[in-house]
């Protein structure tokens, strides 16, 4: 037997499936931000490895740089570190919206009983 579905309920039943899909298409955008910034923290420890490596290689060749090279590894030190707070910031973002989402559908399952 069906159960029969109140004037209310039936009322809601579009908006809870607008919902539904706007929470899908929330959760698509959450897992596509969430890949870029994986992508861009590979990328970043990539950078800071191959840092490391030259910052060694320059070390053991003990031969100094000249002052353009010095200014332009000092800049490219502070476009990572400039990546990496732009990456914290996302990172922190991601996490609040995944919160109030997990809030919103809480209160979905709230309004569907």
């Amino acid at each position: 037997m069906d159960k029969k579905v109140s004037g209310f309920g039936r009322f809601l039943a579009p908006s809870l499936d607008k919902i539904e899909e706007e929470l899908s298409a929330i959760h698509a955008e959450v897992s596509t931000v969430s890949a870029r910034i994986d992508e861009t923290c590979n990328r970043l420890a990539k950078l800071e490895e191959d840092n490391k490596r030259l910052a060694a290689r320059i070390d053991k060749n003990d031969n100094g740089m000249t002052t353009e090279a010095k200014v332009l590894f000092d800049s490219v030190n502070e476009m990572e570190r400039q990546n990496r707070d732009d990456v914290d910031v996302l990172k922190r973002t991601m996490d609040v919206t995944q919160r109030r989402l997990s809030t919103l559908e809480a209160k979905m399952k709230e309004l569907g009983q």
